[in-house]
């Protein structure tokens, strides 16, 4: 079964920024220097999709790259079976792309 198939063709990046934040110890207030609490809430809540520029902030304030924060939107759980299918799927696009 091809990896494309396997993972979830829409990211939920309000999830992963709660996990990835709960992860961390940190709470909302703690992400006041990328943007607002209630901006913040919104993005978790889907009410709001982030722009590149707040995602790499937001990032910064976990200390974590800004592939990682995306990357989780498409791994529901953290599991690590589709972080690798993930993983694969991206290294096989990449390879397309530079051997074109």
């Amino acid at each position: 079964m091809s990896s494309r198939k396997r993972v979830p063709p829409q990211a939920d990046f309000g999830r992963a920024l709660q996990q990835l934040r709960a992860a961390r110890g940190l709470v909302q207030e703690d992400m006041l220097l990328a943007t607002s609490r209630r901006h913040i809430s919104r993005i978790e809540q889907g009410h709001q999709v982030p722009s590149i520029r707040t995602i790499e902030v937001l990032a910064e304030q976990m200390q974590i790259h800004p592939l990682t924060l995306i990357a989780t939107a498409y791994c529901p759980d953290l599991d690590t079976n589709l972080v690798n299918e993930l993983l694969r799927t991206v290294k096989a696009d990449f390879k397309g792309i530079i051997s074109d």
